[in-house]
C-alpha cells in the first residue's frame, strides 16, 4: 500500500513542459512553507485520489485564524492568471506580497466534486476557481491564505496555479498528466479538457445551422406530428437537460455549447423556477433565475442549439405564508396553478419579465427569439397524480367551489348533478348551500367504483382534465396574445397515479397546445439506501444496495415505450440510464433507434453540471463515458434520419366519454418511477400476451398511437414479429431487432448497424455490413456512415463501441437475488471495462483504421486485415472512438 502511493505521488509531482517553461506555475496546498492549520480525522476523511497528490491543506477547528504562507519563485515578472482549486463551500481569502486581503469568489467555480469518502453532501467539496490576475515580481513573491468560514474557519486548499497563458483547468490533474488508474480489465478514462482543434476527424457540430433559429422558428409538419426547422425541412433533436447556466459566465457556457455541438447535440432544455424567493412578494421577479436563462440562450443559439424553456416546478417550491397561497408553511405549491387565480397571475408576471425585456446577451427578447424552439408550461405537475391529495384546507374548499361551479354548468343545478349520480349523494365536506362540492381524494380514482360513486367520480376527473385543458389553453392564448411569442408549447410532461385508469385524460389536458410530452426513466428503482430510504433519491451513498438488469431483459421498463397521440409531436423531457445502474452505454443506441422507429422527435437526457466530462459519480449525472460519450453515432444516425420509422401497429380510438369512466386502454404505458416522491409498489406487466390486454413488446414493433375521437381501432398482425417462445420482438421496418431472453438488441439499417447487451451470450453477430466476435458480457457497438453512403461503399464510417464506467476502486459484495451492497464508491478516474471483439467490415474500400480520443483527435493507428469483402479489425482494448477510410 505505501508504495502505490508512493507511485501516486511520483506519477502527479513529474514536471510537464508547461511547468518547466515556467509560463504556468502549479503549486500544491500542502507544500506552504508556514501554517497554523489544524487536521480534523472528519474533515480528512475524503477520496485522496480526487486531490492532485492525494492529499490537501485542510482546517476545522477553533483557535487562531488558519493562515498558510507560500513563497513563489518567479523567473519573469508579468500578469499571471490565478486559479484555485479549494473548497468552495468555505470563505478563503489571500493577499500577495504583504497587500491587503482579498477574498476568493466560488460564484463562477467549476468542476466540482464531492470528496467525503462516504458520498455525503456536506462540508467536503473541491472545485476549481478563477480569482483576480496577479501581477507578480521577478523573484520571490509571497503568497498567503486564509480559511474565514464561519462554520469552525473551516478550508481546504488542494492547489493553486499561477499561468502567463489561458490555464484550463482538468480535474485533479496538472496539465499532460494522466495517473494511469485503473482496476484489472479496465482502462483509465482520462481526457483533456477539449480544445476543439480543428484536426478533430470527430465533430457533429456541421449538423447544427449556426446560430439556432438562422432561418425562422421551428414549427409542426402538416400533419402536426413532427418538427420542421425554419426552412421548412424535418429536424429531429437530440437533446440534454443542462443546469450549467447558473453561477457560470457565459464564455463558460459557450464552451459547454460547443462541447455538446460537437457531440450531436442540437436542443437544451433550461429547467428553471422562476418561482421568487422566500421573503419577496409573490409577483416578485426571480432575476437571477431569468439571468441564468437569457445566458443559456444566448450561448446555445452561437452554436446552433435550440432551447426548451421550463421555467415553474410546484413539487420543487416550498410555500411562503406572505404570498397568500397556502394554508402551511414549507408545503408545496403542486396542483395550485390549475385553479389559483392568484398563483395564475403571478405565473404570467415573471413571464412578462423573462419573455418581454430584451435579453442582454443578445440584444432580443426570449418571445422574439427564434432559437427559443419550446416553451413547457409547467414540468411534473398534474390533478391527476398522487400529490393532489396534498391540496388541503381553504385550497381544497377553494377547488370544490370551482367543482361546483362546473357541475352547474354540466347539470343545471347541484341538485340535478346528484340526482344523475345516483342514490349517493354527499361526502364529508360537502355543502351544496354555500356551492361546494368537496373533491374526492385522488386514491379514490385508482379504485373500481360502482353505480352512483362511479358518475361522481367520473364527473370530477372530467372535471380535473378540463380544468387543466383550459389552463394550457389559457396560458398558450397569453404567450401568443400578450406576449408575442410564436414559438411551440407544450402543456407538461407528467404521469398519473394510475396509468391504465388516468393517463389518457392527462394526455388529452395537453392537446390544447402543440407538443405532447413525458418524463420517464430506466434504473430508478434499483438503487436503494436501506437507512435513510430518501437518500437514494439524491445521493449514492457507501452501503447502497445496487441491483438490476439491463433493459434488455426488462422491455417493458423500456422509457420509450409510449402511446403517442395523432397529429401531436412526442418529447421526452427527461430521462436517462440512471447511476449507479451499470448497463448505460445502450441509452444511446436503444433511444436513437427506437425514437427514429416510433416518431419520437426529441429524448432530452438528464443532467449534466459539467462543461464537458464529470468525475464520478453523481445520482443524475449524465457527463459519463458510458452516456455523453455514447452520443456521437447515436446523434448522428437519429438526426441523420438513417433508420426508418415505421408504420403504425396499433391505432386506438378513444372518445372522452371512455375516458371519464376510466376504462383502460387496450395498451397502458408502464409508470416511470420517481424515487423522490413516489413510494407506492408498481405491479409491472408481465411481456406476454395476455387475454384481455396486447403485449407491452407491441412497443418495439412500430409506433403506438391513438387519437381522441370515434373510430375503429386499427391493430396489425403482429404474430411474425413478436416470437414469446424465443423471447424476441422484431421492428415491423425489420431494421430492428431485440432479444429480450438473451438480453441484446441489433440494428441493421444500409447507413447504420450494430448491436447492445450480452455480447457473450450472442455468440457471433451478423449485420448486412457487420460480422463481430467479442467475450464482452455487455457492450454496445455502432457502426455509422459518416458521409452518407451505404456502409458497405461508404468512405468514412465512425465505430463507436462502449462497455460499462466505474470509479476507480469502486468495490461492491454480493448480497444475492442479484442484488449488492456498495463497500467501497471508488474514485476518479473513470475506469471504463476492456473491449474484446474483433469486427469485420463487408467493404472493401477501407484502407485505413485510426483510433481516437475522446475528443475525435487521432491516438493511433490500427492494423487491418484485409477479407475476402473487406477489412477485419481487431479493436484496442481502450477503444471508444474508430474512424475507418
Amino acid at each position: 500500500m505505501l508504495a502505490y502511493r508512493v507511485l501516486f505521488f511520483l506519477l502527479l509531482s513529474i514536471p510537464s513542459p508547461y511547468l518547466m517553461a515556467q509560463s504556468l506555475i502549479w503549486v500544491e496546498g500542502e507544500d506552504a512553507i508556514s501554517n497554523n492549520m489544524e487536521p480534523h480525522v472528519w474533515y480528512n476523511s475524503i477520496k485522496e485520489k480526487e486531490l492532485s497528490a492525494g492529499t490537501w491543506l485542510s482546517h476545522y477547528g477553533s483557535g487562531e485564524t488558519p493562515v498558510a504562507k507560500y513563497i513563489v519563485d518567479v523567473k519573469k515578472a508579468d500578469e499571471y492568471e490565478f486559479w484555485l482549486r479549494a473548497n468552495p463551500l468555505g470563505a478563503i481569502s489571500y493577499r500577495l506580497n504583504s497587500s491587503n486581503w482579498q477574498s476568493v469568489s466560488f460564484t463562477d467555480d467549476e468542476q466540482r466534486v464531492n470528496i467525503a469518502s462516504d458520498g455525503n453532501p456536506d462540508l467536503r467539496f473541491v472545485s476549481w476557481v478563477k480569482s483576480n490576475n496577479l501581477n507578480l515580481l521577478t523573484g520571490m513573491n509571497t503568497l498567503e491564505f486564509r480559511f474565514d468560514s464561519k462554520d469552525n474557519q473551516h478550508g481546504g486548499l488542494d492547489s493553486f496555479v499561477l499561468s502567463r497563458e489561458p490555464f484550463i483547468p482538468n480535474g485533479n490533474r496538472k496539465p499532460g498528466h494522466k495517473t494511469g488508474f485503473a482496476d484489472p480489465g479496465t482502462w483509465a478514462f482520462e481526457p483533456d479538457r477539449d480544445t476543439f482543434s480543428i484536426d478533430a476527424l470527430l465533430d457533429l457540430s456541421f449538423l447544427n445551422d449556426k446560430p439556432a433559429g438562422r432561418y425562422g422558428r421551428v414549427i409542426r409538419s402538416d400533419d402536426g406530428a413532427s418538427f420542421l426547422d425554419g426552412a421548412g425541412n424535418p429536424i429531429r433533436f437530440w437533446a440534454v437537460n443542462t443546469t450549467l447556466q447558473y453561477g457560470n459566465t457565459l464564455e463558460r457556457l459557450e464552451e459547454h455549447a460547443r462541447w455538446l455541438a460537437k457531440r450531436g447535440v442540437n436542443m437544451v432544455r433550461h429547467h428553471g423556477n422562476l418561482t421568487p424567493e422566500k421573503g419577496l412578494s409573490l409577483s416578485a421577479v426571480n432575476q437571477p433565475d431569468i439571468d441564468a436563462a437569457w445566458r443559456l440562450v444566448a450561448a446555445m443559439k452561437k452554436y446552433g442549439i435550440y432551447v426548451t424553456l421550463s421555467p415553474y416546478w410546484a413539487s420543487n417550491v416550498k410555500n411562503d405564508p406572505a404570498w397568500g397561497l397556502n394554508d402551511s408553511e414549507d408545503s408545496s405549491l403542486t396542483g395550485l396553478i390549475f385553479f389559483d387565480k392568484k398563483l395564475q397571475n403571478a405565473y404570467k408576471n415573471w413571464l412578462r419579465e423573462l419573455m418581454i425585456r430584451p435579453n442582454p446577451y443578445t440584444g432580443i427578447p426570449l418571445s422574439k427569439d427564434p432559437s427559443v424552439a419550446i416553451f413547457q408550461i409547467q414540468n411534473e405537475d398534474s390533478l391527476l397524480f398522487w400529490t393532489e391529495s396534498q391540496i388541503s384546507g381553504e385550497k381544497r374548499i377553494e377547488l370544490g367551489r370551482h367543482f361546483a361551479v362546473w357541475l352547474k354548468e354540466k347539470y343545471g343545478s347541484l341538485e340535478r348533478a346528484s340526482a344523475a349520480w345516483g342514490w349517493w349523494t354527499g361526502v364529508r365536506g360537502d355543502d351544496f348551500d354555500q356551492g361546494i362540492v368537496m373533491p374526492q381524494p385522488i386514491y379514490e380514482f385508482t379504485q373500481k367504483q360502482r353505480k352512483a360513486k362511479a358518475n361522481r367520480i367520473g364527473d370530477q376527473l372530467q372535471f380535473y382534465t378540463e380544468l387543466m385543458h383550459s389552463f394550457n389553453l389559457e396560458i398558450s392564448r397569453f404567450l401568443k396574445d400578450e406576449i408575442g411569442y410564436s414559438g411551440l408549447i407544450n402543456s407538461g410532461n407528467w404521469r398519473t397515479a394510475d396509468q391504465e385508469k388516468l393517463l389518457d385524460a392527462e394526455r388529452y389536458s395537453y392537446t390544447a397546445n402543440d407538443i405532447i410530452g413525458v418524463n420517464r426513466y430506466y434504473g430508478t428503482r434499483d438503487h436503494e439506501n436501506p437507512e435513510e430510504k430518501s437518500k437514494a433519491g439524491y445521493l449514492i451513498s457507501q452501503g447502497d444496495i445496487v441491483g438490476g438488469q439491463s433493459v434488455l431483459k426488462r422491455p417493458q421498463l423500456f422509457p420509450l415505450a409510449l402511446r403517442q397521440i395523432q397529429g401531436y409531436p412526442m418529447i421526452i423531457s427527461e430521462s436517462a440510464w440512471v447511476a449507479p445502474l451499470r448497463y448505460q452505454s445502450e441509452g444511446p443506441f436503444l433511444v436513437a433507434a427506437y425514437s427514429a422507429l416510433t416518431g419520437i422527435d426529441a429524448f432530452y437526457w438528464f443532467t449534466t453540471s459539467d462543461v464537458g466530462y464529470g468525475s464520478p459519480m453523481g445520482k443524475w449525472q449524465l457527463s459519463t463515458p458510458a452516456q455523453i460519450g455514447m452520443f456521437p453515432a447515436a446523434a448522428l444516425m437519429f438526426r441523420q434520419g438513417y433508420i426508418q420509422k415505421g408504420k403504425p401497429v396499433l391505432v386506438e380510438y378513444r372518445e372522452l366519454d371512455n375516458l371519464w369512466a376510466r376504462k383502460p386502454p387496450l395498451l397502458a404505458e408502464e409508470a416511470g418511477f420517481d424515487p423522490n416522491r413516489e413510494t407506492q409498489s408498481q405491479q409491472f406487466s408481465k411481456a406476454t400476451t395476455q387475454s384481455d390486454k396486447l403485449s407491452p413488446l407491441v412497443y418495439l414493433t412500430g409506433p403506438v398511437e391513438m387519437a381522441f375521437e370515434s373510430g375503429t381501432n386499427e391493430i396489425s398482425d403482429l404474430t411474425s414479429l413478436i416470437d414469446l417462445e424465443s423471447k424476441t420482438v422484431r421492428s415491423n421496418t425489420d431494421e430492428l431487432f431485440w432479444d429480450y431472453g438473451n438480453g441484446t438488441s441489433m440494428l441493421n439499417s444500409p447507413r447504420a448497424q450494430g448491436a447492445t447487451g450480452d455480447f457473450q451470450a450472442a455468440g457471433i453477430i451478423n449485420t448486412d455490413a457487420l460480422t463481430v466476435v467479442s467475450t464482452n458480457s455487455y457492450a454496445s457497438l455502432l457502426a455509422v456512415s459518416m458521409d452518407g453512403m451505404i456502409l458497405t461503399t461508404s468512405n468514412k464510417i465512425l465505430l463507436q463501441i462502449g462497455t460499462t464506467a466505474r470509479p476507480h476502486g469502486w468495490r461492491t459484495e454480493n448480497i444475492g437475488n442479484d442484488k449488492h451492497r456498495i463497500t467501497n464508491l471508488g474514485s476518479s478516474p473513470w475506469n471504463i471495462e476492456n473491449n474484446n471483439m474483433t469486427i469485420t467490415i463487408k467493404n472493401p474500400s477501407l484502407s485505413s483504421a485510426v483510433q481516437l480520443d475522446a475528443n475525435g483527435l487521432r491516438l493511433s493507428e490500427i492494423s487491418m486485415l484485409k477479407t475476402d469483402s473487406g477489412v477485419e479489425i481487431k479493436v484496442p482494448e481502450d477503444a471508444m472512438y474508430i474512424v475507418l477510410q
